[in-house]
């Protein structure tokens, strides 16, 4: 039994790795065909560039930097979302209340709200005040469907028990929503990750992954450019593999037996 969790461990392991080796084939092939650096580098010329950027100060203090607002975006955002969504799940007018607002906030294109912020904020806040925007109606909707689809048979049983309100809310509606919060967590960091870096790039914010690269793509150095698109992609798949994890733990938490 333990062998064929192994077997399927390493077979689990093995689709991935066999994706990336496909793309960097792919990327081998297309470099040797346009042989122009410029366009499009080799994987060795990347890598050495990433290399170069691994080397240098300024490089961390980038990559800080867009984690840093990556990590208080975020944090806005969720507060914002549970202050609003907990609520919202309990009492329908202010679900009613709020619904117009998260709608319109859904549907605004993230370039008008970068451009908007541009004309409104500094320079320095712009990447997080335009995430929050984007992320805060996604997290917003998460915790409200996940709150409100807790199993209505269980809700009803600590009614007719007379379970304490405390020990409802612990027992029953954070170990049935927190799944679905933390799926919803883990989808909307790489999201964030995604705008810090695009309104990085907008508002040529300092000590930031955008910046560097909208300097790497002015002085043409392509090699540079995909090098820190790598760096937001490991730093993008770092954050949601850390949730994964916890995502993990907190599926064996049985409602169920808990009440």
């Amino acid at each position: 039994m333990k062998g064929g969790g192994r077997a399927v461990k390493v077979v689990s392991l093995l689709y991935p790795l066999i994706t990336v080796g496909l793309v960097f084939a792919v990327w081998a092939v297309a470099a040797y065909a346009v042989d122009l650096p410029i366009v499009l580098p080799t994987i060795g010329e990347t890598f050495r560039g990433l290399g170069e950027l691994l080397a240098s100060a300024d490089f961390y203090a980038a990559a800080g930097g867009t984690l840093l607002r990556t990590l208080i975006g975020f944090a806005i955002s969720l507060i914002l979302a549970l202050t609003l969504a907990l609520p919202a799940a309990f009492f329908k007018p202010v679900e009613k209340l709020l619904a117009p607002l998260v709608l319109i906030s859904r549907a605004v294109p993230t370039m008008s709200v970068i451009l908007l912020c541009l004309l409104w904020v500094s320079n320095r806040i712009l990447p997080v005040v335009v995430s929050v925007f984007i992320v805060f109606p996604v997290l917003y909707t998460t915790i409200l469907n996940a709150v409100q689809g807790v199993d209505e048979k269980l809700k009803q049983m600590s009614r007719i028990y007379n379970v304490p309100r405390a020990r409802t809310a612990v027992k029953l509606y954070i170990p049935q929503s927190m799944p679905s919060i933390l799926s919803g967590v883990q989808s909307t960091l790489g999201l964030m990750v995604k705008l810090i870096i695009a309104a990085e790039v907008m508002s040529n914010t300092a000590r930031s992954i955008g910046q560097s690269m909208s300097l790497a793509q002015m002085y043409l150095e392509t090699d540079v450019l995909i090098a820190y698109t790598l760096v937001a992609i490991v730093l993008s798949a770092a954050l949601e593999g850390i949730v994964a994890l916890i995502k993990k733990y907190a599926l064996r938490w049985n409602c169920a037996g808990n009440i």
